[in-house]
């Protein structure tokens, strides 16, 4: 078959036929980005395509609950950002429950995040309310190559009352503060007052992989 005369044979077992069914076929190959390749057999289809087929077999019937298994497993990189980008785009119209052990996908296009260990739901919130939740006070500073300013600046930080640790990686100092609301503006005056030059400043967010591996014991 063809990817449309697959999607109208999956639309007939829904009932729906004529006019309506045509009109199904058509929205869902637009929606989901498959108008270049509608008339292709699928079986010439890469991994990227045959996801957005299956997605458009799945909303050919206009759900308003969708359940997603490991969406983007065995997809190439392109193939990925292709289905997340799709998933992405269905925002407000279908609630989608997305089961993945690729965490960076599901921190890509998930509202809301459940971590589930061994049966046990451990954790259901946004990943804002996670990230504020389990956010350590870090801020990393990134200095400029061929400085001789690193252990000035190294030993005025460390200085500060607010500063309870300061490691170093090559040229990027990761800073542990007490209060990080406080910090930022306190950090920004000592790298001015000591004169380095700075390719990079930012708190640093955790990542959900971050927290899961906080949440979840290890198995080993």
């Amino acid at each position: 078959m063809t990817g449309r005369e697959l999607l109208a044979t999956v639309g007939r077992l829904f009932a729906l036929s004529g006019p309506e069914l045509r009109s199904r076929v058509a929205d869902v190959i637009e929606k989901t980005g498959l108008g270049e390749v509608a008339g292709r057999r699928v079986g010439g289809y890469s991994g990227g395509m045959r996801q957005r087929l299956n997605l458009a077999q799945a909303l050919i019937n206009r759900p308003e609950v969708m359940f997603l298994d490991e969406p983007t497993s065995s997809l190439d990189p392109a193939g990925r950002h292709e289905v997340l980008e799709l998933l992405a785009d269905l925002r407000g119209q279908v609630t989608i429950f997305m089961s993945s052990h690729i965490l960076e996908d599901v921190e890509k296009v998930c509202d809301r995040v459940g971590i589930i260990d061994r049966g046990r739901l451990l954790v259901d919130s946004t990943i804002s309310e996670l990230q504020a939740r389990f956010a350590e006070p870090v801020f990393t500073i990134e200095l400029e190559p061929g400085q001789d300013h690193d252990d000035t600046l190294a030993a005025a930080l460390r200085e500060l009352t607010l500063v309870t640790s300061v490691g170093r990686d090559g040229p990027v100092l990761r800073v542990t503060v007490a209060d990080a609301a406080s910090a930022g503006p306190v950090l920004m005056s000592v790298l001015a007052t000591t004169g380095v030059n700075v390719a990079r400043f930012e708190r640093v967010r955790p990542t959900l992989e971050d927290m899961f591996l906080r949440l979840v014991p290890s198995r080993e």
